[in-house]
């Protein structure tokens, strides 16, 4: 027994240079185009996992009075980014406003109304009326045979709407959408060249102002599929199987860091054409410690939940609740008012839902 205590005392000493090293990687995880080096970005996805295990050798090194405690408790503090994107202050004060102000904004991926579709407890129109949503930004929009456009649009009680589908088959067709109550004057698509992801703009007539609301749904991670062949793999205790699966899962995510990137480039491009007013929307499947994100958001946009936002942040209901990877953001010419990301069963993501005030000065 004292030989394998030794024996794991000696693991601590790589893995913990092993973390310090992936946790420094995702300090410039926002910086550096995955293009050019994509482990920061696999830190930044991961960011989560590195800084409880960063935590756990912190507690561990602290015990046995080591100076290694200083490496977790270095890449902990320096990843103060990662811990303004996933948590807020509770307390942060509300802003007083009148409701004839505001703008009610939300973003959510339905799963392909998979949840929406079939249970008659629940509907998009609730969710709508319940919190005086205006507009609508719909990831993994679907409309099946029994699901149609207009039965759709029925659902949401919003009345003017603007949609693009990626993929069509005989049965359904898969893309994404805005649904208002205020009318759309003029959209557009931003083509990925994707059969599971595109982005999306549309021109809102909201008084006198018009804003310009981005969609987003950005490259799918996607390891689904190798994930079930390592759980196969595993059950059988198939070690090398396990490994080659591994081994396509990193490969896969490496090839969608730098597909995420070349498509945030594109958003970001129509972004700094844009002369009215803007808030962007959307699935990013990417994390606040990111390429993508940081590339979108450049030096104009306020990300809703650092904000306004309260608590915990994540909005992704796999992996434990660990990831906030749809967002709300907006430009200087809107204050933020509320923030609020509802737990809801209905979907794998969370709806985010962002009440925002135009100012009366355009950009």
């Amino acid at each position: 027994m004292a030989a394998l205590r030794f024996f794991f005392y000696l693991l601590m000493k790589p893995a913990t240079l092993g973390m310090t090293f992936l946790g420094v990687c995702g300090i410039f995880a926002p910086c550096i185009n995955p293009d050019k080096w994509w482990i920061p970005a696999l830190s930044g996805l991961f960011m989560p996992g590195i800084i409880l295990a960063n935590l756990y050798l912190l507690v561990f090194w602290g015990i046995h009075k080591k100076w290694w405690i200083i490496l977790p408790f270095i890449t902990i503090i320096s990843n103060h980014q990662f811990f303004s994107g996933m948590f807020q202050s509770p307390w942060k004060q509300d802003i007083p406003y009148a409701p004839k102000d505001e703008i009610t904004i939300a973003s959510y991926n339905v799963e392909g109304f998979y949840w929406i579709a079939r249970n008659i407890k629940y509907n998009i129109k609730k969710l709508v009326e319940d919190n005086h949503i205006d507009i609508l930004c719909i990831q993994e929009h679907c409309e099946e045979s029994h699901l149609d456009s207009i039965t759709i649009q029925q659902k949401f009680g919003l009345p003017n709407r603007c949609v693009f589908f990626n993929r069509q088959t005989a049965w359904a067709n898969f893309g994404i959408s805005i649904y208002s109550h205020y009318p759309i004057i003029r959209y557009g698509e931003i083509n990925f060249n994707s059969e599971k992801n595109n982005s999306m703009w549309a021109d809102i007539l909201i008084g006198k102002d018009t804003i310009r609301v981005f969609n987003n749904h950005l490259q799918t991670t996607d390891v689904s599929m190798n994930g079930k062949k390592y759980e196969e793999y595993r059950s059988v205790k198939d070690w090398k199987g396990q490994a080659r699966t591994l081994v396509n899962i990193v490969e896969q995510l490496k090839a969608n860091f730098v597909i995420r990137a070349s498509q945030a480039v594109q958003v970001r491009n129509i972004i700094d054409t844009t002369r009215y007013p803007v808030i962007v929307c959307g699935d990013f499947n990417d994390t606040p410690v990111s390429f993508a994100y940081n590339h979108i958001a450049g030096n104009n946009l306020t990300d809703g939940f650092r904000d306004r936002g309260k608590g915990y942040g994540h909005s992704f209901n796999g992996i434990k609740g660990l990831l906030r990877i749809d967002f709300i953001s907006y430009d200087k010419s809107f204050t933020g008012l509320v923030y609020d990301s509802p737990h809801l069963p209905w979907s794998d993501h969370n709806p985010i839902i962002m009440k925002v005030k135009l100012k009366t000065t355009s950009r």
